[in-house]
């Protein structure tokens, strides 16, 4: 696993590549990051994706599979590999802006849409031209998506008429060190799930909205426990005999003289725990639970496997206190890739296209020939068609015409990237 804080980009690995189960995240970042966050809306999905494990860990799962393919220049037809000699292409795709490789632009873009639901992708020219093309670029940004929107003008056209985005979009409004516009042309905006009627789409993790807003109270309860030192409930004077009564324990007078008696005895500022003598017997009714009443993952498992599904995780994916079967865990990478990773690295391959400019018949496309996993369905793929092959010679050497099945299995290998 490779942790991108959507707060640093640019900075590269951090130390959390040494922690493979992704739990490190609950207790180190969650409350310090999304101490205000009480519950889920589609503003804060970004910032949520980023910081709470249950929610990190499957997106970034598939961001990182996408970012660790090299992407190469082919013909979108024939998808055989093209030669494009030029030196601005050549140093964009080794260091598209001085914070980012092609690679974090991968990861962005996978990560920003199947969190936040959008990507936008900017494509940074000399001020004194207007037409973009491959020489003129100077940089290509990948934006940060909650703090990116669009401007509609103050007059437009019918919505469903229109020819291109800029028809509605005056400029795109941003923060990158300080407020920023930017000019529509230069904006390649994705979805994840198309745009909605404020010209944004949602985020995908709205069809999960109550499992994070569980995580959000669970966590939060749990962390009131440490907070306090498990120390919640009522402190008050203790019954003078089995007939005091509750009014009198806590009564107005009681209490004041408790609070003036505690405030006038060590320990009660600053940080320190609520220890001190007193001189009027007292006695504490506890209304929290315990930390061992809290246990972190039996409320939050169920949730965790629930957000993993939104984005094609197995249950045997997400780490659990009983361990899934490796090769159950082996099957659900294989699915992973085939459902998700490639047609998302695809997706991202085509959308850079745009943004770099390429010629209109070439893309990047990812190289999947590197994926041990795929490897073996191919291999698999290779004996099932071998067995074909011999029962179509077979079928011609009876006098059967089988052309058209040589035909689709010659199409089929003539097409393969190896």
């Amino acid at each position: 696993m490779a942790w991108y804080n959507p707060k640093t980009w640019g900075k590269g690995h951090s130390l959390s590549e040494q922690d493979n189960t992704g739990q490190w995240m609950v207790y180190f970042n969650q409350y310090v990051n999304q101490k205000g966050i009480k519950e889920f809306s589609c503003k804060d999905a970004y910032a949520l994706a980023g910081s709470i494990a249950e929610i990190f860990l499957p997106i970034d799962t598939i961001a990182d599979a996408c970012a660790s393919l090299t992407y190469k220049t082919v013909d979108k037809e024939t998808l055989k590999g093209v030669e494009i000699g030029n030196s601005n292409l050549a140093r964009l795709i080794k260091q598209p802006n001085p914070f980012d490789k092609f690679s974090d632009l991968v990861y962005k873009g996978v990560f920003n849409k199947l969190s936040d639901g959008n990507c936008y992708d900017y494509t940074k020219i000399p001020d004194s031209y207007k037409n973009p093309n491959i020489d003129l670029i100077t940089n290509v940004w990948t934006l940060q998506p909650d703090v990116t929107d669009s401007v509609i003008k103050k007059v437009i056209p019918p919505p469903f008429a229109i020819k291109s985005p800029s028809d509605l979009i005056d400029y795109y409004k941003t923060f990158f060190f300080y407020s920023q516009t930017i000019d529509p042309r230069y904006i390649l905006h994705s979805t994840a799930m198309g745009i909605g009627k404020t010209g944004k789409a949602e985020s995908p993790l709205k069809a999960v909205e109550k499992n994070i807003n569980n995580l959000l109270a669970v966590y939060s309860a749990r962390f009131n426990v440490y907070d306090k030192n498990m120390n919640g409930g009522i402190l008050s004077k203790a019954p003078s005999s089995a007939g005091s009564s509750l009014q009198e324990a806590v009564d107005p007078t009681t209490r004041d003289a408790m609070i003036k008696d505690l405030k006038e005895r060590n320990g009660l500022t600053g940080n320190k725990n609520f220890i001190g003598i007193s001189s009027i017997p007292l006695q504490f009714i506890k209304t929290i639970a315990s930390i061992q009443e809290l246990q972190p993952f039996d409320e939050t498992e169920a949730d965790a496997v629930a957000i993993a599904g939104v984005f094609g995780l197995d249950s045997d994916m997400v780490p659990k206190r009983n361990s899934s079967k490796y090769s159950n865990k082996i099957d659900g990478e294989r699915k992973l890739w085939q459902t998700v990773i490639k047609s998302q690295a695809i997706e991202r391959g085509l959308e850079l296209s745009k943004s770099f400019y390429l010629p209109e018949n070439v893309i990047f496309y990812p190289d999947f020939t590197t994926v041990e996993i795929l490897q073996e369905d191919k291999k698999t793929s290779f004996e099932a068609d071998k067995v074909l092959i011999e029962n179509l010679t077979a079928l011609a050497e009876a006098g059967q015409d089988v052309s058209g099945n040589y035909a689709k299995i010659k199409e089929k290998y003539d097409g393969l990237m190896m």
